[in-house]
């Protein structure tokens, strides 16, 4: 049996659906929705290896690796030990650029020191569903870690010879905007995990720091287009999430400034705007939790080239945003599975595929016809 449902442009209803497979249609294109792999507590990160299998990590702590039909997935071992505790476990998993030769993968994790916890990046190279010559590329001083387990951020990303990632401010809310903590921030270093000298920041005894950007309040997506813009999202308070682009050094202003207002419904800031920090390329406000992200640079879906994907936890469902160069230009509800939306991926063939919580699973998107 199929199943169609018409979402016109700019329309935000939220409408449940309680299965993984139909067909959906948009306002540009019709697409099928099917299962594709399953059994996971809840997905939070999605990368494809050089031969189409695809590397999962779930926010439990573990971490696999997804045989190219989806029906079939290995658990890979010699993952570090996480905190699986509020919005802390195995976050990101991403592999690097030049794989096939090092085979080496990265993951973001909140590691647990006492009863206190921060964001880990680390790297391993995968070798028989085990990763090996484990390597930690950034870890903070004991004193940032916090016992509250939420803000971690993590997202990862590759571009001109440097990982880029990205860390909540824990909660911390002023160390945001303070270039001497490492929450509330972008990084940037080496694929090895050294400053480059070109970073825009030092530390307060002269050291070059590994910070990219800050004023970021929890940011859970991050992605890069062909032509090297690196495009950011990141959760607002009750209010305020926010669409960035990221530059060398810039302030985003988290909490001097925003569009939200604490969760009980009183005032953080005044401001929505003030001198020398950046405004968002579109703001959600009310929020929507908006989380993982990707371009799409395809042809599969012509209609969306260039068109960025985010995802809903809160309202449960997929958007594309239409941008010309640093311009928002519209937005379009295209999913809603009727679950929370993590993350979202495009595989190399142009296929979309997004995870999916309660239960945790991933499913494809391909052109209806």
């Amino acid at each position: 049996m199929k199943y169609i449902f018409t979402f016109s442009f700019l329309s935000f209803f939220a409408f449940a659906q309680d299965f993984d497979a139909g067909i959906v249609k948009t306002n540009e294109v019709s697409f099928a929705v099917n299962s594709f792999s399953s059994g996971y507590t809840i997905p939070w990160g999605m990368t494809f290896l050089p031969n189409g299998e695809m590397l999962v990590s779930d926010l439990s702590g573990k971490l696999f690796r997804v045989f190219n039909n989806g029906k079939q997935k290995k658990e890979i071992l010699g993952v570090p030990e996480v905190l699986f505790k509020r919005q802390g476990g195995l976050l990101d998993v991403e592999i690097h650029p030049d794989y096939k030769k090092n085979h080496l993968v990265y993951i973001a994790y909140s590691h647990q020191i006492g009863k206190k916890s921060f964001t880990r990046i680390a790297r391993g190279g995968l070798k028989e569903d085990r990763l090996v010559d484990f390597k930690i590329i950034f870890s903070a001083d004991e004193e940032h870690y916090t016992s509250r387990a939420i803000h971690f951020g993590s997202r990862i990303i590759f571009y001109d010879n440097h990982i880029y990632f990205t860390i909540g401010d824990s909660f911390e809310r002023d160390e945001a905007q303070d270039l001497n903590t490492p929450n509330g921030k972008i990084h940037r270093l080496t694929y090895d995990g050294n400053v480059p000298n070109d970073n825009p920041f030092t530390k307060s005894d002269g050291s070059k720091s590994s910070i990219w950007t800050y004023g970021n309040r929890n940011p859970q997506g991050l992605a890069v287009t062909k032509d090297g813009i690196i495009w950011e999202t990141e959760h607002g308070p009750r209010g305020g999430d926010e669409l960035n682009i990221v530059r060398k050094g810039i302030n985003y202003g988290w909490p001097k400034i925003t569009y939200g207002i604490n969760y009980i419904g009183t005032k953080i800031t005044d401001y929505t705007e003030m001198e020398g920090m950046e405004q968002p390329i579109w703001h959600w406000t009310p929020s929507i939790a908006v989380c993982g992200m990707a371009i799409y640079e395809h042809s599969l879906f012509d209609k969306w080239d260039g068109n960025i994907l985010v995802t809903s936890l809160k309202d449960e469902y997929l958007e594309r945003i239409i941008v010309n160069k640093d311009k928002y230009i519209a937005r379009e509800n295209i999913y809603n599975p009727g679950s929370r939306v993590r993350d979202v991926e495009v595989g190399p063939q142009g296929k979309i595929y997004v995870a999916l919580e309660d239960p945790g699973r991933i499913v494809v998107l391909t052109p209806a016809d």
